[in-house]
């Protein structure tokens, strides 16, 4: 007998088997760590950061940005996007802003970290692809929007 049902005819989606709240919430736990971890240790009080971190950036020659600008961007800006991403908040930009400082750290700080660079980037990429699912507050007012 011919099942005339279309939804039982169609192969499962990658939805059944692992939802977007659970790869949202997934990446962004496995983010924040490292992320808060590494900009913790670089921090002074608010709105230092550690000398040897400006001594580096020093090194690393980003263009049209004084060093003690761009250690002050990498050290607070991280913290700041470990906050949205443990909320959920903002989630789009804040991989959109993650994947940006991959990209510079890899063009300007380390080329020879290109393959943890490249499993944040994948992470990052899918946070701006994807957002942070359901379980986030991103997902909260989307919800609330429809």
């Amino acid at each position: 007998m011919l099942n005339m049902n279309p939804s039982e005819t169609r192969p499962a989606g990658p939805e059944r088997f692992m939802p977007d709240w659970v790869m949202g919430l997934v990446v962004r736990v496995c983010l924040v760590p490292g992320i808060w971890m590494w900009a913790r240790e670089h921090a002074g009080s608010w709105p230092q950061v550690d000398p040897g971190l400006v001594a580096a950036a020093e090194v690393w020659g980003l263009p049209m940005m004084s060093a003690e600008a761009v250690a002050f961007i990498a050290v607070w800006g991280g913290q700041i996007l470990c906050g949205f991403l443990v909320a959920g908040f903002l989630t789009r930009l804040s991989g959109l802003g993650l994947l940006l400082g991959i990209l510079a750290y890899l063009i300007w700080v380390s080329p020879l970290a290109w393959p943890i660079a490249i499993v944040h980037g994948a992470a990052a990429f899918y946070l701006f692809a994807r957002g942070g699912g359901a379980f986030s507050i991103d997902g909260a007012i989307v919800a609330t929007a429809r």
